[in-house]
């Protein structure tokens, strides 16, 4: 039996109907019209049936829950597992366009994974017939997975998985490469109710206990999060309106650079692409809080998840990552400067979200009781506390991991894909020749505004 950390199943019990706890992408073939789309619908059904048994059998499990979260959920296997209910076809309303797809994949993020069944879902759109720099007749997967069965990295792996190496048919999967985990089928067999419970009562002594030990673990980590070096002030953040309660509704864009460029600027101010990445989504914003005189004088500040899963475990199921808090330094106007500003301050923000507070609120999730933590963030959320407390980050702004050149599906090559996340999120996803940057963001906060 799999039971869920403590991290994945805040992410299930914490889930509200206006903060859905899921990740998204979008995958661009160029299918040439509607046989090759029915050919990628057929191919896309029997790749998530082939690895669905042994390299990612998560696919084929619903998430059991103990009453009065009494303790942590577990994965089980879904008996009536029907996959068909998980992928579905559609054609891209009129126009057809860019925000055609937007305002559909918008939709499709807006909606809530089914909690009875397994927690992903897939949705082809065939008929992209008016996308700029979109070939004509190609097709669209949107995929969606709950964050508490994997993190982004491993979802770029399950996507990857999918496709096969070669254009010609019975070209071999890219999975059929990959390693296989330690998790089988038959670990995701549902405990007895009197297991389930017994180990809640036992968790229930232990974990007091647990949590003591990791606080005298970690202390030291924590008391060296907070130095800061000399010089150094301490960041508040501003409250906009980017800090308020929001709908399920999403707004989603998209904005490609050329990767030689990137690299050009990376080499000539001695940075990194995140660094460039992040000059960009501070100069959006900036520039987009102007416009509507509403730019603090304090810098917004970013959350960046951090992966620290091991190289070993690549690929695993739940989420294995620290945060680290990023100041975007929107009072910078000049672009080199706020670069090289950024560029500064990263690597001490990332250094501190490994080791410090970030990872030690982490681990402590773990170790407190499950109805605790859900019993406190619903009280906070429905007396309206959340309003009230004092804004953590701005925006969240994450790196996802690129998949491999050249994969096909049902013989229809990968063009593009995009990996808006989560909601009041930019992620860029780096490929061999572009970065793409993706924003995923309540409609209300932008007022009109087409893409920040």
């Amino acid at each position: 039996m799999q039971q869920l950390g403590g991290l994945d199943n805040l992410m299930i019990e914490g889930e509200l109907p206006a903060i859905p706890m899921h990740i998204c992408a979008v995958m661009l073939y160029e299918t040439r019209g509607k046989r090759g789309a029915e050919r990628l619908a057929v191919a896309l059904q029997n790749n998530f049936e082939a690895i669905s048994h042994d390299l990612f059998p998560i696919l084929r499990c619903r998430v059991d829950t103990l009453v009065l979260e009494l303790d942590k959920a577990y994965w089980v296997e879904d008996t009536h597992f029907d996959q068909a209910y998980h992928v579905t076809r559609v054609a891209l309303p009129k126009p057809r366009t860019w925000d055609a797809l937007y305002r559909l994949f918008g939709q499709f993020h807006a909606q809530p994974l089914d909690r009875t069944r397994p927690l992903w879902q897939v949705m082809v759109v065939e008929d992209l017939d008016a996308l700029d720099g979109i070939p004509h007749g190609s097709t669209a997967v949107f995929f969606k997975i709950h964050h508490a069965v994997m993190d982004g990295k491993s979802a770029i792996r399950l996507a990857s998985s999918l496709h096969n190496v070669g254009q010609e048919p019975g070209s071999p999967l890219l999975a059929d490469s990959m390693p296989r985990g330690d998790v089988t089928e038959a670990e995701f067999q549902a405990p007895p109710w009197w297991v389930k419970y017994g180990l809640a009562w036992w968790h229930g002594i232990e974990q007091p206990l647990e949590m003591a030990v990791t606080m005298l673990r970690l202390l030291p980590g924590l008391l060296q999060s907070q130095e800061r070096t000399p010089g150094e002030k301490a960041q508040g953040v501003p409250r906009t309106r980017f800090n308020q309660p929001v709908t399920a509704d999403r707004v989603v864009g998209h904005a490609r650079m050329d990767m030689a460029d990137l690299r050009r600027i990376e080499n000539k101010h001695h940075c990194t692409i995140n660094d460039i990445a992040l000059c960009a989504v501070g100069g959006a914003l900036r520039e987009y809080l102007l416009a509507v005189d509403e730019l603090p004088t304090e810098d917004l500040q970013a959350l960046m998840p951090i992966d620290v899963r091991r190289r070993d475990k690549d690929g695993t199921m739940g989420n294995q990552v620290s945060a680290a808090r990023v100041c975007l330094y929107t009072h910078i106007d000049n672009p080199r400067e706020r670069l090289r500003a950024i560029s500064e301050h990263t690597t001490r923000s990332k250094h501190s979200g490994r080791k410090g507070a970030s990872r030690t609120a982490l681990a402590l999730v773990d170790e407190i009781h499950p109805a605790i933590i859900l019993a406190l963030g619903h009280w906070l959320h429905e007396a309206g506390h959340l309003e009230k407390l004092p804004p953590t980050v701005n925006t969240v702004i994450t790196n996802v991991p690129g998949m491999p050149d050249d994969l096909y599906l049902g013989g229809a090559r990968l063009i593009d894909y995009l990996v808006p996340v989560r909601k009041r999120a930019f992620s860029f996803r780096p490929i061999k020749t572009v970065l793409a940057v993706i924003r995923n963001t309540p409609p209300m906060e932008l007022l009109g505004y087409p893409m920040v």
